[in-house]
C-alpha cells in the first residue's frame, strides 16, 4: 500500500498535534462549553478548514445522531444523515467524523460518490472523555456543514483491549448484510448473490474481525505497534462508493453501514488495510429483484 506524500504529512501532522493536545490537558472531565468554544476542535478546525465559514443548525445538509444512553464508552453508536440528494449538484463528497477530546481527534474522513444514493452512514465509536462528536460534510460545491452532539461516557480509547489477535484465522473476516430482508440465493459456485430493487436505497452493513487496537489501551503491547483498520474502501461496477481513513477511534469488530443506490448488476468490492498491513478483500454479487427469478 503506497500513501501519497502530502497525506503523510497531513497524518503526521494531525496525529502530533491531536496527541500534543491530548497529553496537555488534565484527565479531569472537560466543563461543558459552548460548542463553537472548545480549544481543542477550535484548533483542529483552524487547521483542517482554515477560515472557512461552516453552516449549522438550519442550514445544515448533514446531521448528527449519537446514542447518549449508553455506558460502554468503547462502543457508542452514531449514525450521519445527509439532507441533500446524493444524486445531484452539489451532493456530500466528504465527511468528517471528529471527536474533540479523543487522541486523535479525526475519527474518520469519508470520501463518497452520488452512486451511494441517499447519505446514511453509521458506526460505532470509543470515547475517551466527555466531549462534542461532530461531522464536517463538505459538498461539491465546497461549501462546509456541520452538526454536533455531546456525550458524556469516558474511558473507552484507554480501556483494556482484552485478548489480542495473536494468529486469528478469521482476522478481516467480513459480514455483510442487505436491510433487513433476506432476499438471496446461492450461484452455481455456492457462493451468496442479493437481490436488491435497483435506483433505490438499500442499507448496506459491513462488520469486520478485527481487534482494532487502540494505542493507548491500558493493556497494549508496548512493543508492537496496534494493530487497526486505517482504510476502507467499497466499489461497485468500477466505480468508487465510499473510500475512508479510520484509526482506533472506532470501536473493535468495527461496523460500517451504508447507504448504496446501484443502477445494475453488479459486484459489490470491499477492501481493509490496517496497520499491520494486511489486506482483507471480498466481493458480493448484486443482481435486481425483478431480473432475480432467471437465476433459480
Amino acid at each position: 500500500m503506497h500513501t501519497s506524500m502530502p497525506t503523510k504529512i497531513f497524518k503526521t501532522a494531525l496525529l502530533a498535534i491531536s496527541i500534543s493536545l491530548f497529553g496537555s490537558v488534565a484527565y479531569a472531565e472537560p466543563i461543558k462549553l459552548l460548542e463553537n468554544e472548545v480549544p481543542e476542535w477550535l484548533t483542529l478546525k483552524s487547521l483542517m478548514f482554515g477560515d472557512r465559514s461552516i453552516l449549522k443548525g438550519p442550514e445544515s445538509a448533514v446531521s448528527l445522531k449519537v446514542n447518549t444512553n449508553i455506558d460502554d464508552a468503547s462502543t457508542v453508536p452514531i449514525q450521519i444523515d445527509g439532507l441533500v440528494s446524493q444524486t445531484a449538484q452539489p451532493y456530500i463528497k466528504t465527511l468528517h467524523l471528529i471527536v474533540d477530546q479523543n487522541p486523535i481527534q479525526t475519527a474518520a474522513i469519508f470520501e463518497l460518490s452520488p452512486t451511494a444514493g441517499k447519505l446514511y452512514l453509521a458506526t460505532r465509536l470509543r470515547i475517551e472523555k466527555f466531549t462534542f462528536v461532530r461531522v464536517v460534510a463538505e459538498t461539491s460545491d465546497g461549501q462546509l456543514h456541520m452538526d454536533s452532539k455531546w456525550i458524556e461516557v469516558k474511558g473507552g480509547c484507554s480501556a483494556p483491549a482484552g485478548k489480542n489477535t495473536g494468529s486469528d484465522p478469521l482476522l478481516g473476516k467480513m459480514k455483510v448484510t442487505f436491510n433487513k430482508y433476506r432476499n438471496t440465493f446461492k450461484d452455481e459456485n455456492g457462493d451468496k448473490v442479493f437481490r436488491v430493487p435497483f435506483e433505490k436505497n438499500n442499507i448496506v452493513k459491513v462488520q469486520v474481525r478485527h481487534p482494532n487496537e487502540s494505542a493507548i489501551a491500558s493493556d497494549i503491547d508496548t512493543s508492537t505497534v496496534p494493530n487497526f483498520i486505517q482504510e476502507f474502501k467499497v466499489g461497485y461496477a468500477d466505480e468508487e462508493v465510499i473510500s475512508a481513513k479510520v484509526n482506533f477511534s472506532i470501536s473493535d469488530n468495527p461496523a460500517f453501514t451504508f447507504s448504496f443506490s446501484p443502477k445494475k448488476e453488479g459486484n459489490l468490492s470491499l477492501i481493509i488495510m490496517d496497520t499491520h498491513e494486511n489486506i482483507f478483500t471480498q466481493n458480493v454479487s448484486v443482481v435486481g429483484t425483478t431480473n432475480a427469478n432467471r437465476h433459480e
